[in-house]
């Protein structure tokens, strides 16, 4: 099976215990995936995924600042793309890679996993007024006011920018555009009988054409080419 990946907000730490996925980026040849990846949030489609044979993964994600304050990661630079853990140069991740492997039963993971992130978090940066706002502007899933994140951080919007990028990988607005985008995709997951006009008003869409092109921009393509099941992005007749 081919999967095709939109732009998405998320950051998450995946790890193959069998036969890793083959990967194709921005439109390149497949080629093995790394037996574990840390993949940053995305701002477009860049990604298909090729999987084949017993699938097998670990998959843990984390807060939009989370490997910022676990790992002191500059996530600017994980934006876009997914790097194979190996070439992080992070010890600590290292170890909890090796502690998922060692575990035989998915419930024995995620108890160690738990326990890792318990003893990590002693140690990491403490969370502040910028990682609760990013926080909320990612449980928002609507059009959500930066300027108002901004001032309840109590940073300057500048300073609010380049410590988002910092943390997040994305600038806020682009940040919250993919929150936004993914909602609706997951509202029509939940509701294939939505009309794509109700769900634009739902979450703060100018109008439908408004959806039209973050759907272009986030995914490559149409909605109804990126989700097979949906005919058209114009509502029925």
């Amino acid at each position: 099976m081919i999967f095709p990946l939109p732009g998405r907000p998320a950051q998450f730490l995946e790890v193959y215990l069998e036969q890793p996925y083959r990967v194709s980026v921005d439109g390149g040849s497949f080629a093995p995936a790394p037996d574990a990846v840390l993949v940053g949030p995305s701002s477009r489609h860049t990604t298909r995924l090729w999987m084949q044979g017993l699938v097998s993964t670990f998959h843990i994600a984390f807060q939009p600042s989370g490997f910022h304050r676990l790992f002191g990661l500059n996530m600017n630079g994980l934006a876009d793309r997914a790097a194979a853990t190996i070439d992080l140069d992070l010890p600590p991740l290292d170890d909890l890679v090796a502690l998922i492997r060692a575990r035989r039963s998915f419930e024995a993971r995620v108890s160690s996993v738990e326990t890792w992130l318990r003893r990590r978090l002693v140690d990491a940066r403490p969370a502040d007024a910028m990682d609760r706002a990013a926080r909320l502007l990612r449980r928002a899933r609507g059009a959500p006011d930066v300027g108002r994140a901004a001032e309840r951080a109590g940073v300057s919007n500048r300073h609010f920018q380049r410590l988002f990028v910092e943390r997040v990988g994305l600038s806020p607005k682009l940040y919250c555009r993919s929150v936004r985008f993914e909602a609706v995709m997951d509202a029509r997951d939940a509701e294939p009988r939505s009309s794509w006009t109700e769900l634009a008003h739902r979450f703060g869409y100018c109008d439908q054409a408004h959806l039209l092109r973050d759907a272009h921009a986030f995914t490559g393509v149409s909605a109804s080419r990126f989700q097979p099941q949906v005919q058209a992005l114009s509502d029925p007749s």
